[in-house]
Formats: structure tokens, sequence, C-alpha cells
């Protein structure tokens, strides 16, 4: 089911559509290894993101979906940029929040403290990630089976999680890494 939606917030130094663009561009990745999580063809998965995964040319499309459409960009009234990320599944609305953890994990780590956030329109879904965020569930792939737990009890379809688990934490550490790099070079 594709209705669940996402905001990508960029603030202080990040509200510019260049640094929007070089995020977008892994943003877009994230979306298309979501729907691959969900669809659960395991080729593609190992093959653009598996531990063996050469990048991926940032023109083709990894999916059946082909390019889909970023709408919404806005400008806040306290100067960030927020692009709504419309239709996603219940993958892509569970990985956009965990890769924005890792990002803000590895920005305290070098004391770039920058507006980046990922934030899930659902309020159940938003609480149980800000409690991931906060660590109340651990870290690594143990913190990723009490998510799914959790998420499992209240109603979402998350088997994706407990079979992808490595790869879910594989994919977002790369992809935050990716996202960390380009705050700190393009946000300062």
């Amino acid at each position: 089911m594709m209705d669940q939606h996402v905001s990508l917030c960029l603030g202080g130094d990040l509200a510019n559509l260049h640094s929007l663009g070089w995020i977008a561009t892994d943003i877009h990745r994230l979306i298309e290894f979501s729907d691959l999580l969900e669809s659960g063809d395991q080729e593609p998965l190992e093959r653009y993101f598996g531990p063996q995964a050469r990048p991926a040319n940032r023109y083709k499309s990894l999916t059946a979906n082909g390019h889909r459409p970023l709408n919404d960009i806005s400008l806040q009234d306290d100067g960030s940029l927020t692009l709504n990320i419309p239709n996603l599944s219940v993958a892509g609305a569970i990985i956009m929040p965990l890769v924005q953890t890792a990002v803000t994990r590895l920005l305290i780590k070098t004391d770039s403290l920058l507006d980046f956030r990922l934030t899930p329109a659902d309020p159940g879904l938003k609480r149980v990630m800000q409690a991931f965020e906060r660590g109340d569930f651990g870290n690594g792939r143990d913190g990723l089976f009490t998510l799914a737990f959790v998420l499992r009890e209240l109603k979402y379809k998350v088997a994706f999680l407990d079979h992808n688990a490595a790869l879910v934490e594989h994919s977002v550490d790369r992809y935050a890494t990716r996202i960390a790099r380009t705050i700190r070079k393009h946000g300062m």
C-alpha cells in the first residue's frame, strides 16, 4: 500500500536547492530500496544494495516504477526547505527515519549539528520512530528486530524488516554516511 508520506526538512545552511539536489538523489535510491523491500524481490535488492553492490548510476531506475515525481518543495517561515515525499510504502516510511537517525548520530560525532529531518506523517509511526531514535529499542540489528516487533503489534506489515534486517542495516548505514558527507560538505 502506497499511502505513507514523509517530509524532508533542510534548515540552516542546508536550505538551498543545491544541497537538496544532492540529498534528493540519495533519498530517491532509498525510495527504490524500500519499494524492492516491499516487493520481496531479493535478486535486485542484493545486486543494487547488498554488501557487494557498486554505486548505481543516478539516472538508472532500479524498479519498474521508474522515477517517481517528488513534488511540493516549500520554503518554511523559519527559512528551511521542506520536500514532501508522497505515495511511499510502509517500508519507505520506516527506512527514511532510520536514515535520519543514523545521519544525526554521524553528525553528532563530528559536531556538525545542522537541521536535517525525515519525518513520517503517520502519527503512530512517527511516535514509534521517535522512540527508536531515542534508543528505546536498542542498536543495530537487535534494535531493528525490536522495532519490527513493536510495529507488528501496532498492525503494520513489516515482514520485510525481519527477513532483511542485515540488508536494511547495511543500506541505512551506507546512505546515512553519504548524506552526512553531503551535509558536512554543503552545509558549512
